[in-house]
């Protein structure tokens, strides 16, 4: 996680300051996201996203909003540290709302037919335990 230090002048205090690469990083651990998921969902390459987390490049504009409604933070705390910093943050509504409530559909279809194949599974090693 990028974190740059000032040396105590008029200007700064001294205190660590994450970058805006560290910010987008952070936020995107504390969502539980890999790089993948993330650029999947904003709509880039995952180098793109990771140039963005070492600060070797910055996002437009609209694809630093899109993840901020993704990870639940306000743009602005991306950009200066300030704003919601993704703790009580309203679901996202819209495109962002509609994909996780099909993220989310998709896993219980997932964890429901582990389900089934673990029953399969276990019938069949039964079976195998008595041959």
């Amino acid at each position: 996680m990028p974190i740059k230090t000032h040396p105590s002048n008029v200007l700064s205090d001294g205190n660590l300051e994450t970058t805006l690469g560290g910010r987008i990083f952070q936020c995107r651990q504390q969502a539980g996201m890999s790089l993948q998921m993330l650029a999947n969902l904003t709509g880039v390459r995952p180098s793109t996203l990771k140039s963005w987390e070492n600060d070797r490049s910055e996002p437009r504009v609209n694809k630093l909003v899109a993840m901020a409604g993704i990870l639940g933070v306000s743009p602005t705390y991306f950009i200066a540290e300030e704003g919601n910093s993704g703790v009580a943050m309203p679901r996202p509504r819209g495109r962002g709302g509609k994909l996780i409530s099909q993220l989310k559909a998709e896993m219980a279809e997932i964890d429901e037919q582990q389900k089934i194949l673990t029953k399969r599974l276990r019938k069949i090693n039964t079976i195998i335990q008595k041959l």
